[in-house]
């Protein structure tokens, strides 16, 4: 068994919306609070992440079918299942 990612044919590695998933959970707890939700501006995301909003659409709809993530208007936050995430990818008491 190998290390490598497993590749789709277009070459992109499986595990990378996972990935970016994991980065927005994080990205989100650590911003903090905001009108009592971790949260922030859909407008924000793609600069805020360092990525191009393309590369983020796999990653919100993985993030979104997983209960991590919800839409509140034209803001997305993290719902309970996602703090935890965060957590665990900072690695904080959980």
């Amino acid at each position: 068994m190998t290390d490598e990612p497993i590749r789709r044919r277009g070459g992109s590695a499986l595990a990378e919306p996972e990935a970016i998933a994991f980065a927005l959970c994080a990205l989100l707890f650590r911003r903090g609070k905001t009108d009592g939700r971790y949260a922030i501006e859909m407008a924000e995301l793609p600069e805020a992440m360092g990525i191009h909003p393309a590369d983020l659409q796999g990653a919100l709809t993985l993030a979104l079918e997983r209960a991590w993530l919800e839409y509140v208007g034209l803001v997305l936050a993290l719902r309970a299942a996602g703090i935890y995430v965060a957590k665990m990818t900072l690695d904080l008491p959980r």
